[in-house]
């Protein structure tokens, strides 16, 4: 803890409430709490989701929040609300997990995705305090992990009342540890607040983009680079008013994508920037969190992670932005999310080179075919979302109507 405090990682809040101090003030007012844990980033959005619906059904309840990292914490600073109070999750340490949990004394508690610690559930189930696992998901490293430890994973997987599956994968993961406590669901992210968009660098660069056909490739991987390097260049001679926002998932893709370019002059620049060059038709993102404006620019989102032996990315943040989605085939992370939006037209394969710029050409050539596939992706997308609030509403309505 110390050394990720030295490396910025922590800050003096988060430290010491991760060492069960300095709790959160619990509400002043009289009302119900529940307890929803959600890590990372995506699962923050996701649990964001839940806790809107939550009390959107319900006046008389309040929502901790508990996160585990920095970049998680700011979605909840970013999405403020009085009666969602955030603090960071102690570590899972029988001492702290009981100060916790005497401080809050949540009337329910909810774990998003795969969020699994042991003392934590233990001590709710010795409180009686019901769990639930939301938007669960399994991945095959951790099963294989769990199946060698299958005393303790029938222990610690029997105590929520229901685990929520994302998708079929997950859920036949848990047949094979014997949970008998699970059910398969719309996975919650569908419902998530779509990326913020900054209105005022949309429509400066909205109006630079006009006349332009404009594709992003998002969250690439550095041995993906030359992938997108050709794709956008061989595009060019056909297409020059094609431009390109390119998103890295990390820094060193950003430094390769770069050495590709080399020095032509004006041929890239760096996004955000308000003094655009109407020349460049190649645009790299070198900030985090900002994805939800070049989403909205774009018509097209070539999703990374699935060039390479990555698994891929979730692709739904460029669904809800109204973007057509291409990927690869290495889709494993999310290959029911993919294959349902692959079935419903709303994402295509593509998995080379040829295939990308031969699917590209046929949204640039293809303008009303592209519109009528933008209008079903709208369509899918609202229709997922009162699927996932209904179906959340169903999974607690028992535990609502009890705290009501």
């Amino acid at each position: 803890m110390s050394i990720r405090k030295a490396r910025s990682k922590e800050t003096l809040k988060s430290y010491k409430q991760k060492l069960a101090q300095n709790f959160s003030p619990k509400p002043g007012f009289d009302k119900k709490i529940i307890w929803i844990h959600a890590a990372s980033i995506g699962e923050s959005y996701s649990g964001l989701s839940v806790a809107k619906i939550i009390l959107k059904h319900n006046n008389d309840i309040c929502i901790l929040f508990t996160t585990a990292t920095l970049s998680s914490s700011k979605i909840l600073d970013d999405h403020a609300n009085e009666r969602i109070i955030h603090q960071f999750l102690p570590l899972d340490v029988k001492i702290f997990v009981k100060r916790f949990i005497d401080h809050w004394s949540p009337q329910l508690s909810i774990f998003m995705e795969s969020e699994i610690w042991p003392n934590y559930f233990l001590e709710l189930d010795r409180r009686r305090i019901p769990l639930y696992v939301l938007n669960a998901r399994l991945s095959d490293q951790s099963f294989k992990r769990w199946f060698k430890l299958r005393i303790l994973a029938d222990k610690i997987f029997s105590i929520p009342k229901l685990i929520s599956c994302q998708d079929n994968d997950t859920y036949q993961r848990y047949r094979l540890l014997y949970q008998s406590n699970i059910i398969l669901s719309e996975n919650i992210k569908y419902a998530n607040t779509p990326l913020k968009t900054n209105t005022k660098e949309y429509q400066y660069l909205k109006k630079i983009f006009s006349k332009k056909f404009v594709y992003i490739a998002a969250s690439v991987h550095e041995n993906e680079t030359e992938i997108f390097f050709n794709l956008h260049r061989r595009l060019l001679e056909k297409y020059p008013n094609t431009v390109c926002i390119f998103a890295p998932r990390h820094p060193e893709t950003c430094s390769k994508m770069i050495s590709l370019l080399g020095d032509q002059p004006h041929s890239w620049s760096y996004l955000p920037n308000h003094e655009v060059n109407t020349n460049n038709n190649f645009f790299i993102v070198n900030e985090v969190g900002i994805l939800g404006t070049y989403f909205e620019l774009s018509e097209v989102a070539i999703i990374g992670g699935s060039y390479d032996n990555i698994g891929g990315h979730n692709p739904i943040e460029a669904i809800q932005k109204n973007c057509i989605v291409l990927h690869g085939k290495n889709i494993q992370n999310f290959n029911e999310v993919y294959d349902t939006l692959d079935k419903l037209k709303c994402s295509f394969l593509a998995n080379n080179t040829d295939s990308l710029i031969q699917k590209v050409e046929d949204f640039i050539l293809q303008p009303n075919e592209t519109q009528d596939i933008l209008q079903n992706i709208n369509t899918t997308i609202k229709k997922k979302k009162i699927t996932v609030e209904t179906e959340i509403v169903n999974i607690l309505k028992n535990e609502l109507g009890e705290i009501r």
